[in-house]
């Protein structure tokens, strides 16, 4: 069984996959398909100091899944091209000339935080739609219709999420860690600060070098400024485990915020309940507290991580890969005809009332959140780690309308 990937783990998967165009190492991914494969371009920031490998390890399983489970596209198996980020723009440039060169029809953005912005007027340039579940920045959300499509909100629906969701708690003063990166420091001061302000939230960033944490250090900074909440804006998963363990055995009994960390959870057991965590999507430890139809489609991702020998590693950013390919194969499956980036930009520009795997009804029309025309909705969702366990949504109805006007 495959082991989240650390700094010797990181190496291997350097070597084992090509700059651009790695193959997937998944077994029977073709679902015994024939036909010329349907190549969809895969950008995925795995390797490098700030890797998340668990962005190439859910398209892997959606791969799998989409030849196995839905037929491929028009009875032909899809393949990956999935081009590693290592958190330099060079590499993101590279990539996405590669991906023109190679005439790929869509570039799937499997959260890569690091490349889009360099890659962003390259694929513009070429017409080719840069299609994701999330963006790990604004540059290509922000980008003139129809240049990208993201099934969830913009950027700002983190930030806004956050500290809505603080506020609605009745939190004043947070005090949270991000990796240090110049699209972190944009991030907070233009986004975070400024929305939390107006909905009463003070909110401190603690800027982290990932590649080596005193985690007891960053506790002991974030609690000397006697917060009502401390945690996690964005960090790796292990350092959002370390983070909140040195948070807890410090001695911090607030409200411990944890973005879109999951891993912890498992790993802290008891210690990580109370802890409020943001994905975009149901994930897998909300399956108790979950509709039906939410059950069967977690399901339906376990099944496809197991297949490809991931079974581990069932985050939120593998889960945001998965879903997020999943919703593009079914948008090119209507696609009638040649799959071009032509096509498949226009089939993205019809997406109305789009029931999303573990997501909610997206419109990608280039309307639903002011000034970011690359996302396709203005939706949250906030889970409470339960003692058990599982994740509770902070809303019974799971998904809320964060309303971007009102912070506009």
């Amino acid at each position: 069984m495959k082991k989240t990937i650390a700094a010797a783990g990181a190496l291997t998967l350097a070597l084992a996959l090509a700059a651009c165009g790695g193959e997937t190492k998944a077994s029977d991914s073709d679902g015994g398909l024939t036909g010329e494969p349907i190549v969809l371009g895969v950008q995925s920031l795995d390797t490098g100091p700030v890797a998340y490998p668990q962005n190439t390890y859910g398209a892997e399983a959606a791969e799998w899944y989409i030849n196995n489970k839905m037929g491929g596209i028009g009875g032909r198996p899809v393949k990956l091209d999935i081009c590693s980020g290592d958190g330099t723009p060079e590499t993101g440039v590279k990539c996405a000339n590669d991906f023109v060169a190679k005439n790929a029809p869509v570039v799937f953005d499997a959260y890569d935080g690091t490349s889009m912005g360099a890659m962003t007027p390259i694929l513009k340039s070429a017409g080719i739609p840069i299609v994701g579940t999330l963006a790990g920045q604004a540059v290509a959300e922000r980008e003139k219709y129809p240049t990208s499509f993201y099934f969830s909100g913009p950027l700002e629906t983190s930030a806004l999420g956050m500290v809505k969701i603080l506020s609605q708690l009745g939190k004043k003063k947070a005090s949270l860690a991000v990796t240090d990166a110049p699209s972190s420091h944009g991030y907070v001061d233009n986004l975070v600060k400024p929305m939390g302000e107006k909905l009463g939230v003070q909110v401190g960033a603690v800027y982290v070098k990932v590649d080596n944490i005193n985690f007891q250090v960053l506790a002991s900074t974030e609690m000397s400024s006697k917060p009502d909440v401390a945690g996690v804006i964005a960090l790796p998963e292990d350092g959002c485990t370390g983070l909140i363990r040195a948070l807890r055995q410090s001695g911090y009994e607030g409200t411990i915020f944890a973005g879109s960390c999951s891993q912890f959870i498992d790993e802290l057991g008891k210690d990580a309940a109370g802890a409020i965590v943001q994905p975009r999507l149901w994930v897998p430890l909300s399956r108790d507290h979950a509709p039906a139809e939410v059950q069967k489609q977690l399901d339906e991702f376990a099944e496809a991580m197991k297949a490809v020998d991931y079974e581990d590693e069932q985050s939120a950013r593998s889960l945001y890969s998965f879903a997020g390919l999943i919703n593009l194969a079914k948008v090119v499956q209507g696609i009638d005809g040649e799959i071009t980036n032509k096509a498949v930009s226009t089939a993205m520009q019809q997406v109305k009332d789009f029931p999303t795997f573990l997501g909610p009804k997206v419109t990608c029309d280039g309307e639903q959140w002011p000034g970011a025309p690359g996302a396709c909705s203005h939706e949250g969702i906030f889970f409470e780690v339960q003692e058990d366990g599982t994740l509770k949504p902070v809303n019974e109805q799971g998904y809320i309308d964060l309303e971007p006007a009102a912070v506009s």
